[in-house]
């Protein structure tokens, strides 16, 4: 089996959100996201799917996917990590997101072919699945007001998710601003007495918050049970990030903006949280993702991946959900998982905050080219994140 042609498709998906406009320190949202999908093809039809979706790395990836053409060109697809780790020995630089990106693409695709020539899921060439159903919760929670914050709490629980993540913090207009703490609180506090104790809240600081502030947050809400605090610093201090987990009475969880294993050894050799987030279309692919989750098992540290990804990763995702024995709980856009459907064929269902592993050949998925073909494209704007004050207060 030879490799004989390589397609890439990107499209913009609609995500919910309505931009904001204001000057009061909030995140401007876009109201768009970009997906690439890579699509490798065989010389005996088969075909596998990749996922590069890197919303403001798509041109990037896209090209870096262009440029290793002739390194993918006549190889043997069914050698995954061979040929994956052949392009990325070409290289001497090892690491970043848009190469992670690309690679984790062409990785999934290989995955996919080599499960549709075997005729098995790819979760049996990993090893085989620990588990017959993956435990999911959806983002997209609201935490500007304590009203909307149980609106959106109370629809994700109807739909089925075993709990609903939110963005705390989001409002503040100075590092210091308690404030922001003051209404994250009340935003937790009414969600917890609207949703029970059956469903999940999850936080997410999207790694701008002071450490101060975060931990200030978090010994405020531990009494409403939330399951993880997600990325409640800026990246690049394990010292930071350490503190952090030492203070706060609620489980620390990090790892989105991670890509190398390497990356991720200093917080895992410090167990320095106690929850890790790669996500498999930047972190170079399932492959990586699983060694990840491998040195982590030694410190008894859980799993919980980032996804915001198109069905091509979602279903690689929950392939390697299936294998991994320290698994927690895994993100779905709920937004997003109500429209998969117009782009691929799947068998998901989602049943008692659970998503049933997919026993199909490859991925489990079938993609809809020609749909996604005729899909518009548009670069994501790059977001505002301000203070009142102008300056910025990271991402």
């Amino acid at each position: 089996m030879k490799i004989t042609a390589v397609k890439t498709y990107k499209l913009s998906v609609p995500t919910g959100q309505e931009i904001d406009d204001s000057k009061t320190g909030q995140m401007h949202r876009s109201t768009t996201k970009t997906w690439l999908l890579l699509k490798l093809e065989t010389d005996v039809g088969i075909d596998g799917w990749g996922d590069a979706t890197g919303e403001w790395l798509v041109p990037m990836a896209e090209a870096a996917l262009h440029d290793w053409i002739p390194l993918l060109l006549d190889r043997n697809p069914l050698e995954v990590v061979a040929l994956t780790e052949d392009i990325a020995a070409r290289s001497p630089w090892k690491g970043g997101p848009v190469f992670g990106t690309a690679l984790a693409a062409v990785n999934m695709a290989l995955y996919d072919i080599t499960g549709k020539a075997w005729k098995v899921p790819v979760h049996t060439l990993l090893g085989g699945k620990r588990r017959d159903r993956i435990r999911c919760y959806s983002n997209g929670g609201n935490y500007t007001d304590p009203v909307k914050a149980v609106e959106s709490a109370l629809k994700n629980k109807a739909r089925g998710w075993a709990g609903t993540k939110g963005n705390p913090l989001e409002g503040r207009t100075w590092p210091m601003d308690m404030a922001a703490v003051e209404v994250s609180c009340d935003c937790v506090q009414a969600v917890r007495e609207a949703v029970g104790d059956d469903h999940e809240i999850l936080l997410d600081a999207h790694g701008s918050p002071i450490p101060e502030l975060s931990i200030a947050l978090a010994q405020r809400i531990a009494r409403f049970r939330p399951l993880f605090f997600e990325e409640p610093v800026k990246v690049g201090s394990v010292d930071a990030l350490a503190e952090v987990s030492r203070q706060s009475p609620i489980p620390i969880a990090t790892g989105e903006k991670l890509f190398t294993v390497e990356a991720f050894r200093p917080l895992i050799d410090r167990r320095a949280c106690a929850v890790l987030q790669p996500d498999v279309t930047h972190c170079f692919g399932i492959t990586t993702m699983l060694e990840i989750a491998r040195l982590a098992e030694y410190q008894q540290m859980l799993m919980a991946p980032h996804n915001t990804c198109s069905p091509v990763g979602h279903a690689a995702t929950l392939q390697a959900d299936a294998v991994m024995n320290n698994f927690l709980i895994q993100e779905v856009t709920g937004v997003y998982f109500q429209c998969y459907d117009r782009y691929a064929d799947h068998d998901w269902v989602v049943a008692d905050g659970h998503l049933n592993v997919s026993d199909r050949p490859g991925l489990g998925i079938e993609v809809k080219e020609i749909d996604i073909a005729a899909m518009p494209y548009q670069r994501m704007p790059y977001r505002q994140y301000h203070h009142e004050d102008g300056s910025w207060k990271g991402w």
